[in-house]
């Protein structure tokens, strides 16, 4: 920022760009990690990057052809933005554009659920804000503070464009809560795809836990995948006594 006069939204735009250039030093430190490592990549929050800017989706989309990783796109909002209904609007909006210009399965999250209250009472229950429900409830709401009511009919028409779209719902995040954290990674692993590696199981069952909730066990995932793998290596075995 310093070296070229540049201020935080401008120095990270240049970093992305940078990086894009030379993005083989970034696959040589991550191939050593590929065959053993869970990989997080904790993007910077400035939002411009990725609904607006293409330096950020193309490192993504290289390290995901050149490595094949299977990734998902986590995007994080505050739970406050709820307690004001046009700030809920604008996160909505924004989290539409950013799953549209990524193009990679994407989890969007409430975070700091468990401080939702210190911002006053929801006009809604809980439900109405992660599952975006009837946009239409929230015109009410919008016309009682004068900043909002002047743009009444583009938030109307906004509010249009993200229920046309069906795109966008809401999981939560307590971060002190175990089981809440453990129902965001089982989210995060069956929309990437990392919950089904290794699994030999039948096209039903595969669906069964695709469509199904979040409440499967690791560890009961992980021996029925040892079975499997047993069960091959038994064929193996007898493969070869008979030769």
């Amino acid at each position: 920022m310093a070296e070229h006069s540049l201020g935080p939204n401008g120095g990270l735009v240049y970093c992305m760009d940078y990086l894009e250039r030379n993005i083989d030093w970034l696959e040589s430190k991550l191939k050593p990690l590929l065959k053993d490592h869970y990989l997080l990549f904790d993007f910077p929050g400035q939002v411009e990057l990725f609904f607006l800017h293409e330096s950020a989706k193309r490192v993504i989309m290289k390290l995901i052809k050149k490595l094949n990783l299977r990734l998902t796109a986590v995007h994080l909002v505050d739970a406050h933005l709820c307690s004001d209904p046009g700030k809920y609007v604008s996160a909505l909006l924004l989290s539409l554009s950013t799953m549209l210009h990524l193009e990679l399965p994407h989890v969007n999250v409430l975070s700091k659920i468990d401080l939702i209250e210190n911002y006053g009472k929801l006009a809604f229950n809980l439900d109405f804000y992660t599952d975006v429900q009837d946009l239409s409830y929230l015109q009410h709401h919008l016309d009682q503070d004068p900043r909002s009511a002047r743009y009444r009919k583009l938030t109307k028409e906004l509010c249009e464009v993200i229920e046309d779209y069906g795109l966008v719902n809401f999981t939560t995040l307590d971060i002190q809560d175990k089981e809440s954290v453990g129902n965001l990674v089982k989210l995060i692993d069956k929309s990437n795809g990392y919950i089904f590696a290794g699994m030999d199981a039948s096209a039903i069952e595969f669906s069964k836990i695709a469509v199904g909730p979040v409440d499967w066990d690791y560890y009961r995932v992980a021996a029925v995948q040892e079975k499997y793998m047993k069960d091959d290596e038994d064929i193996d075995e007898d493969k070869s006594d008979h030769k």
